[in-house]
């Protein structure tokens, strides 16, 4: 031990340049990992903006690292293997702890400081850099950065960077674009339109289910409107749907890892539902149901939004109008049916109110549920409320007769709940496709 301590003590320069060099690549690995993602489910698009509205660029798979260069709009910029540019949903990446903050900001101290493609001086030129303009660096080596350039990952000398401990932070602007729309139609009885957008503010007027407004603009989830007699003020976006059409406000999503499902628990609290011939509720049954659904739906990454958790009561306005709120991509209420006589019913039946709206999500649920061991009735066209004032795609199904000794053996089994679960998931990546 002596002898190492006099060794150290005798070339103290040596063990200095030792410690740099240690700490450099310590520094230089800790930028290039801090930032690593792993993506949670089994596939993720990867598209050019942050919004489903952009188009797809590719895919990533479950397990692979990205880099993360930015958020906006709950959505992250990462890098991609060849040092492309998109952007995933964070809501499908297991990401607890990594922020864009990490992303160290540097500021550019040469004029005219050349990017280019690869970290080669002999590699294409992407373009140049004045000086004194701020960048993200993205990941660091000895003699070169990389940094986000342009919407894609460019390398400069990193003797032209300076270092800052400023870092990239977070953006909450948005890109919606809505020049398209011309007109929003009223979907829920009893619409408010009110002087400013928030739902604390002055009424202007009652609107009735079909009423139309002329669109002018949009702030947050409220748009302003105006009536046929001139009248203006804001109605909230979830209780109306855009360009005068029965059509739902459908996302882009074309995965359904990057969709946003409600499942309604029929009844619920004093409400019991249908009962069986064992004295057991149709409330809990439609419960325990959107539960396996949910289960099973969240393995695929989608995000599921129950109207309720628990045996609480709920309006048939409250459960249409959280779809409507929060732009679900499809809403699946869950029901048992009861004939008059015991006995005598039986069958799955898939109900929607509107073919433009909810016949393509009913048709390819249904045909899912056609592999289950209760007969199946096919989709029927009914006004039920929870569909009537959806204006998401949306669909009410009756998962058998509780009442019906041969359905309900089927219904209390955990292999029929588990194999409907099974059967709306299908049907489910099937509409997004």
């Amino acid at each position: 031990m002596k002898k190492i301590i006099t060794f150290l003590i005798k070339n103290k320069l040596f063990v200095a340049i030792v410690f740099l060099i240690a700490l450099s690549s310590w520094s230089t690995v800790a930028l290039a990992n801090a930032n690593s993602i792993v993506v949670e489910s089994d596939s993720v698009n990867v598209r050019i903006g942050p919004g489903l509205s952009y188009s797809n660029m590719g895919q990533v798979k479950k397990g692979d690292k990205l880099a993360i260069l930015a958020e906006k709009n709950k959505w992250y910029q990462v890098r991609l293997s060849g040092d492309k540019i998109g952007w995933v949903a964070s809501w499908l990446i297991d990401n607890t702890e990594v922020s864009s903050a990490t992303n160290k900001i540097g500021i550019v101290k040469v004029p005219n400081t050349t990017v280019f493609q690869k970290d080669d001086a002999n590699s294409n030129v992407l373009g140049t850099i004045e000086q004194s303009q701020k960048v993200t660096i993205m990941y660091q080596e000895q003699e070169w950065s990389q940094i986000l350039y342009k919407g894609t990952a460019g390398w400069v000398k990193s003797q032209f960077i300076q270092g800052t401990n400023e870092t990239s932070g977070s953006s909450t602007s948005s890109n919606s674009n809505n020049s398209d729309i011309k007109t929003v139609t009223v979907t829920q009885s009893n619409t408010k339109l009110r002087i400013e957008p928030n739902s604390s503010s002055r009424i202007v007027k009652t609107a009735n289910v079909g009423k139309k407004f002329d669109y002018l603009s949009k702030s947050g989830n409220w748009y302003k409107v105006r009536d046929s007699d001139g009248s203006v003020g804001y109605v909230a976006s979830y209780v109306v749907t855009i360009s005068g059409t029965k059509s739902a406000v459908k996302s882009a999503a074309t995965n359904i890892s990057e969709a946003t499902i409600v499942i309604d628990p029929g009844h619920g609290g004093d409400d019991v539902g249908a009962e069986s011939k064992k004295k057991t509720y149709e409330k809990n049954f439609t419960l325990a149901y959107t539960k396996a659904i949910k289960a099973d739906l969240e393995k695929t990454g989608a995000r599921v939004v129950l109207t309720r958790s628990g045996d609480d009561s709920k309006s048939l306005g409250e459960r249409a109008r959280l779809s409507s709120k929060i732009e679900a991509d499809a809403f699946i209420s869950l029901h048992f049916d009861s004939s008059a006589d015991a006995n005598v019913g039986t069958g799955v039946t898939t109900y929607y109110y509107g073919k433009n709206k909810d016949g393509t999500l009913a048709t390819d649920i249904n045909k899912q549920l056609k592999t289950l061991a209760i007969n199946n009735r096919g989709t029927q066209q009914k006004d039920l409320y929870v569909l009537h004032y959806n204006s998401q795609p949306s669909i009410l199904i009756e998962l058998g007769y509780i009442n019906s000794s041969t359905d309900y053996g089927y219904i209390k089994s955990n292999a029929y709940k588990s194999q409907v679960a099974q059967a709306v998931t299908n049907g489910l990546k099937e509409y997004f496709k």
